[in-house]
């Protein structure tokens, strides 16, 4: 029997598994984790997102297309 695709989890609870995950390395801070969990936790497009609404927030980058209504940028 075959099944739709596979959901996956909300990117918050993923990123809170990473976090635990990530507890035991050595020579990072708690913000330095935080960070990386997020990042290893995203999917590509979810990484892309991300990225695309830190540079939209800091005025460095503007799309070159309209995004839908209620999208930043």
């Amino acid at each position: 029997m075959k099944t739709g695709p596979k959901k996956i989890e909300p990117l918050p609870v993923r990123a809170a598994k990473m976090l635990k995950r990530l507890k035991k390395v050595q020579g990072l801070s708690e913000e330095e984790k935080s960070v990386h969990a997020l990042g290893l936790a995203a999917t590509p497009q979810e990484r892309w997102d991300l990225w695309e609404a830190s540079m939209c927030s800091f005025g460095y980058w503007k799309p070159l297309k309209r995004k839908k209504s209620g999208d930043s940028c």
